[in-house]
């Protein structure tokens, strides 16, 4: 049984490490469970390629919750806290309103964590799970547009995984959609996708025996923008694939790319 988890302890898990968004479910061992109906749970993904110059400041940060860091150690692109395989990949915080701050790391000698980037306060509901994709438009205070994402997904049936898809490339073509494309099915499992949409969680048959490649591609054509190699969703098991980094760049770090991450 889970026990329950408070974002105190998390603070002191020294063990926590951070896992590639790519990995495949092989390495993600988390198990469904029911929700605590007295906690609210939040994960934090850096996916700011455009981060430095949006803030003239280094690309790695802290993430405090009411005054008491949340993350360790502190965030770089692509980032992910906490990790799938720990805590069931939320970390705990109350219900209500809560105060967020990104604090740079390491950028005063004196206090590391001393220059304050942004504030800003979110809502959360007992009992339910959310997701802080910080993105490029992180400044902005619609939830949207960080994205602030609500995790609403139930235990998909037996033979079935859940997935949802995030357009998170805010400098994309301007009026341009994506499809994200199927090797396995040789089918568009996502079309017309705008920068910053997020569909609801969809229910897709699974088999383990088998690894899919995913393509994004600029709608109706067959021109590749990033594509994801291997990958494999679990039975019974929900996840988020994320279209990430800059639109401009096809090679690199930041580049545009496909990553997902496991919900349960």
């Amino acid at each position: 049984m889970m026990k329950k988890i408070t974002l105190y302890t998390s603070l002191f898990a020294a063990a926590i490490m951070l896992f590639s968004a790519c990995k495949k479910e092989a390495d993600k061992t988390a198990n469904f469970v029911a929700s605590d109906e007295s906690t609210a749970y939040v994960r934090v993904i850096h996916a700011a390629p455009s981060f430095r110059s949006i803030f003239n400041a280094p690309d790695s940060f802290n993430v405090y919750v009411n005054d008491i860091k949340m993350n360790a150690p502190f965030l770089t692109y692509a980032s992910v806290f906490p990790a799938s395989t720990t805590a069931f990949g939320y970390v705990a915080v109350q219900p209500g309103l809560n105060q967020f701050r990104v604090n740079i790391h390491g950028f005063a000698s004196a206090s590391p964590d001393s220059t304050r980037l942004i504030n800003f306060s979110k809502v959360f509901q007992a009992g339910e799970y959310y997701t802080l994709l910080l993105t490029d438009s992180i400044k902005s205070q619609r939830d949207s547009s960080q994205m602030f994402l609500k995790d609403a997904y139930t235990k998909p049936l037996n033979g079935n995984y859940g997935l949802r898809f995030v357009h998170a490339v805010w400098n994309d073509t301007a009026g341009k959609t994506i499809d994200v494309f199927s090797a396995r099915r040789n089918a568009n499992i996502y079309t017309n996708i705008k920068p910053g949409q997020i569909s609801t969680f969809n229910s897709l048959a699974a088999n383990t025996q088998l690894s899919d490649t995913l393509y994004v591609r600029r709608s109706g054509t067959l021109i590749n923008l990033a594509q994801l190699n291997g990958v494999s969703f679990a039975n019974q098991r929900s996840y988020t694939l994320f279209y990430r980094g800059n639109g401009d760049l096809a090679t690199g770090t930041k580049a545009r790319a496909l990553a997902t991450y496991l919900h349960n």
